[in-house]
């Protein structure tokens, strides 16, 4: 990975032993022991991962980027790496929150009453979550490495989180919900939810892991959104220690979930600069899998599941906006990831053949083109449809919409030789109609649809940003994640005092 210079190695060996320090000079204030931790395991992935890259290569893990104009092999699955290193940091650390029932006197009464005061709960809950997020490592490299197929792997989020889902039945078992304000007079003040609400726990688990997972395919964007995301939770649990309103209960909440998200974050950005356009190496399924399950962990245990989903605003858009392809109202490619254009080294919008357009269209096309050259007869990229992706081809193609003539109603009538479903259709017309995918229909009537761009948030912002490299892209994404993260903070901070009178 190339060799750093004497200055640099000098700043990490001071880091490294200002995190020793750290830890051995304040072993009774948990925060402060963490964040060394942090510092550690950060500066141990970034390390690792060259030490460890020709391993994997030997072992197959590899790939090729097909996103650049010259081919290397590079090493997959390296979320494995930084999630080993998170998982032995959280091992160490284990002892360190409960260090002052080590420490106390061997006096026999003191040693009876550490046996009835050690919270036995919370070391539980701490091995729980560590039991969820080692589980779903090891399931997404045996995910990188066996290609399990979705219709397997959807529910493993939710059957690593039993542990965790366990010890929270022991600890609290509070099935109920907070109803909002203005439906209290119809609902109550509390609904208690019972078994559902930990099936919700479940799905929440579910979300988190696979929202990552399909919003990912370009250099760094994984690594990128989970750190931003990871940075939001850890904001939101500084707020809450420095609060003068936050209780014992909420202080001890958002402390674990601090003693998680830290040593994550330090192993991100140990990732992140392997991974960053141009990558060196592939982070594969396990890093995902590692990501949301920790976020999950957090959010179950730290109680604010509904504000880690406001971090999730912009993952909720890509779910909703790719369910069409998802759930198969519309063809869905197994890579739905934007196009790479060699000509001019930059990534486009990615499309999907809806339907097929027979010889005597082409012919009639053909014709067309050849007689009369029409000036609007440009590709996606350099058109109005801002950044739509083409094929690696020279022969122009006619865009062709609905003529003007035609009614809302006749526009969004299925016709009868499309290939495409009727539920398909509609969804084709409305999502055109909202502006989130560009439609090439049939040349001869303009009314059958031939082509669309996928249903992601990446493709989303190739077509209305235009063209774009691929770490320009990414930036575009961590931009409008941490644009949304502060949609989220005034919601959770501000608008909440409309819906709750306990924030």
């Amino acid at each position: 990975m190339g060799h750093i210079s004497a200055l640099t190695a000098w700043l990490i060996l001071a880091a490294e032993v200002g995190a020793v320090f750290i830890i051995l000079t304040t072993a009774h204030d948990p925060l402060t022991v963490n964040v060394g931790f942090s510092i550690l395991a950060g500066i141990t992935t970034w390390s690792a991962i060259p030490a460890l890259s020709e391993i994997f290569v030997k072992a197959g893990l590899k790939g090729m980027d097909l996103s650049k104009r010259t081919k290397h092999i590079i090493p997959e699955s390296m979320g494995m790496v930084a999630g080993l290193i998170y998982l032995v940091t959280m091992f160490m650390f284990i002892p360190f929150p409960f260090m002052k029932w080590f420490t106390a006197s061997n006096d026999g009464d003191l040693q009876e009453l550490k046996l009835l005061t050690f919270p036995n709960l919370k070391l539980a809950e701490l091995l729980s979550a560590l039991l969820s997020i080692q589980s779903m490592v090891f399931l997404g490299f045996a995910d990188d490495v066996l290609d399990i197929r979705w219709r397997f792997k959807m529910p493993l989020p939710a059957i690593a989180s039993i542990p965790l889902l366990m010890v929270y039945w022991v600890h609290l078992g509070v099935t109920h919900i907070v109803v909002p304000i203005p439906l209290r007079p119809i609902l109550g003040q509390l609904i208690d939810l019972g078994a559902l609400y930990y099936v919700y726990m479940g799905m929440v688990a579910i979300f988190c892991t696979h929202s990552i997972n399909i919003m990912a395919g370009i250099n760094g964007v994984e690594v990128g959104q989970s750190l931003v995301i990871a940075c939001s939770i850890a904001i939101n649990d500084m707020i809450f220690l420095q609060s003068a309103s936050s209780g014992a209960p909420a202080i001890e909440t958002h402390l674990f979930s601090l003693y998680f998200i830290l040593p994550f974050i330090g192993v991100s950005l140990g990732l992140m600069i392997h991974n960053w356009y141009p990558s060196k190496v592939f982070i594969g399924d396990t890093y995902c899998y590692f990501a949301g399950m920790t976020f999950a962990v957090v959010g179950i245990l730290a109680h604010y599941s509904k504000t880690l989903l406001l971090f999730f605003i912009p993952q909720i858009f890509n779910f909703l906006l790719s369910a069409p392809q998802l759930f198969r109202l519309v063809p869905c490619p197994r890579h739905r990831v934007p196009r790479y254009n060699r000509h001019t080294n930059l990534m486009e919008p990615s499309r999907v053949v809806l339907d097929e357009e027979d010889d005597l269209e082409v012919e009639f096309s053909n014709t067309k083109q050849e007689s009369k050259r029409a000036p609007s007869s440009v590709s996606l990229s350099s058109a109005g449809a801002a950044g739509a992706s083409t094929q690696d081809t020279d022969e122009p193609h006619t865009e062709s919409t609905n003529p003007p003539t035609a009614t809302l109603l006749q526009s969004l009538r299925p016709l009868k030789n499309s290939n495409l479903k009727r539920s398909g259709w509609y969804c084709v017309k409305i999502l055109e109609a909202l502006g989130l995918t560009h439609v090439r229909y049939d040349s001869k009537t303009g009314k059958r649809p031939l082509e669309m761009t996928n249903l992601t948030i990446l493709n989303l912002i190739l077509l209305k940003a235009g063209p774009m490299s691929e770490r320009n892209l990414t930036i575009s994404v961590m931009v409008v994640q941490s644009c949304c993260s502060l949609v989220a903070f005034f919601i959770r901070h501000h608008l909440v005092a409309f819906v709750y009178d306990v924030v």
